[in-house]
């Protein structure tokens, strides 16, 4: 038994020496969830990446996929776990981007299917023993934790301030394989210049085009554009984009060819690591965490949305926005310039329409100037403008008209037109062969969350050197055991941990 329990501490060692090699390091809520549940994650590193990938991997390949983003060093979402995930343990696999992912490496977590029978092939060990009962331990250095009549109160002793991740649930039979530590890892140095998402991708065709422009639907903030290079290929700096979205790219000055997107998740197939082992006493604990599960859409689990930063090329200055209900509708887009909007005027060039934007500084100079804009419906650009000439007004809610010079992913625009639709979704726009919509996997939301199985999760706390906080003990954790967990690093980049399993 004493070599068993070293080697097994040699190997959870190495794989958190491999995941600090990587310059990444993941922590999730809990270590065992049901299929349909969400996982916590708050991802530590250095300075610079903007975004990590994550994956749930198996022996079989990735189970589900996602991505984080990071600001200075620190991020936080969720990795939606897919309601068809056979019963097993996985491991969660984090690389950064541009990197080759250790499938040996990150936490195993352990997800039980209480919807189907289906297991990890070869991963699942039916044993025959009782439900071990959770023994009171506590480990750990940087922080004190105490009990104070209903409360934790964390203080950081460190000596340094720490960003660090916060997690108290319940202890149960179902608690699978040991959770990985913060303990070992050791951020990379930062990296230079790299703050920026990219999205890379191929012009496919017969043709080559001379630039890629790449738009969300309905968001202000999710459009950059990029030029080509002689084989095809692109890479386009974005800003972060949050959630599943519609990811619209169109080629821009190039015939007979269509857009390709390169996608982001390597997914490997995880390393050797203990088979998750299952017995008849889990029956009770899974019972109740499938009814809980199921009464989450009666606010069994309350999730509260942590600040994002959201940048668009344009957002830093005001538009002049016209409500087209405001004014008498007209059946034509150049009449409506014609008839409601000075700024914008419409002019067809060698059988070609071209819209201009007349720009700020001839406002205030008296000197008109009238400049090449982007125009944009629920802000995806439009290349062809004739597009917008046959556009149905009845569909504008309203125009925002953004008069100044701006630059999308190299070339400089006079001025920004925007045409917000009622749905927010280009209705009635129809493009041309060569433009594609495909599905993209943004990052997730950073999210804090408190439920029946994670009594209280906040991935992205503070607390400053000697400082201390305060956290009440729920009522539904009267009378269980309960496991409190602190990771998370100082200012200067040392791991501070805490682990403390209790029994009220």
């Amino acid at each position: 038994m004493t070599m068993k329990r070293l080697l097994i501490s040699i190997i959870l060692t190495l794989s958190a020496l491999s995941a600090g090699a990587q310059g990444l390091y993941v922590a999730t809520d809990k270590s065992c969830y049901l299929a349909g549940e969400m996982i916590g994650c708050s991802a530590f590193c250095s300075p610079g990446p903007p975004v990590a990938c994550l994956e749930l991997a198996s022996a079989e390949g990735s189970a589900a996929q996602g991505k984080i983003a990071l600001n200075e060093g620190r991020g936080a979402g969720t990795l939606a776990i897919p309601f068809d995930t056979p019963t097993g343990n996985y491991r969660l696999v984090s690389y950064l981007p541009g990197q080759t992912p250790d499938a040996s490496a990150g936490p195993v977590l352990s997800i039980f299917n209480t919807l189907c029978t289906d297991r990890v092939k070869g991963g699942v060990e039916v044993v025959e023993r009782s439900a071990a009962a959770p023994v009171s331990s506590q480990s750990g250095y940087g922080f004190a934790v105490n009990i104070v009549r209903d409360s934790l109160v964390i203080r950081n002793t460190s000596g340094s301030d720490v960003s660090f991740c916060l997690s108290l649930y319940r202890e149960d039979s179902l608690q699978g394989a040991a959770r990985s530590s913060i303990a070992s890892f050791k951020p990379s140095p930062a990296r230079e210049g790299s703050y920026v998402e990219t999205i890379s991708g191929w012009v496919r065709g017969s043709g080559l085009a001379e630039r890629v422009i790449l738009a969300v639907p309905g968001s202000k903030t999710d459009c950059c554009q990029a030029e080509t290079a002689p084989d095809g290929s692109f890479c386009a700096r974005t800003e972060t984009i949050y959630g599943d979205v519609d990811l619209v790219c169109i080629p821009v000055e190039g015939e007979h060819c269509y857009v390709e997107i390169d996608s982001p998740f390597c997914s490997p197939a995880a390393g050797v690591f203990p088979k998750l082992e299952i017995f008849r006493a889990m029956e009770g604990d899974l019972l109740r965490r499938h009814a809980a599960m199921l009464r989450k859409a009666a606010m069994d689990t309350l999730s509260i949305s942590l600040p994002m930063r959201r940048e668009h090329f344009f957002l830093e200055r005001e538009c002049r926005s016209y409500i087209l209900d405001d004014y008498t509708r007209f059946p034509t887009m150049e009449e409506v310039f014609v008839e409601l909007i000075p700024e914008i005027k419409m002019r067809r060039r060698s059988g070609k329409v071209h819209i201009y934007a007349l720009m700020e500084k001839s406002v205030t100079d008296g000197i008109p100037r009238w400049g090449d804009a982007v125009v944009m419906i629920d802000g995806v650009p439009v290349p062809d403008q004739g597009l917008i000439e046959s556009y149905d007004p009845a569909l504008i809610k309203r125009i925002d008209i953004y008069p100044y010079q701006y630059q999308l992913g190299g070339p400089v625009f006079d001025g920004v037109i925007n045409l917000v639709t009622f749905k927010g979704n280009m209705p009635g726009l129809l493009f041309d062969e060569s433009v594609r919509i495909y599905s993209y996997h943004g990052c997730s939301a950073p999210v804090s969350m408190s439920g029946s199985e994670t009594f209280y999760w906040h991935p992205l706390s503070e607390l400053q050197a000697g400082g201390s906080l305060s956290i009440p003990l729920p009522q539904a954790a009267a009378g269980l055991c309960c496991t409190l967990s602190l990771e998370g690093l100082t200012t200067g980049g040392s791991a501070v941990y805490f682990r403390k399993t209790f029994c009220r």
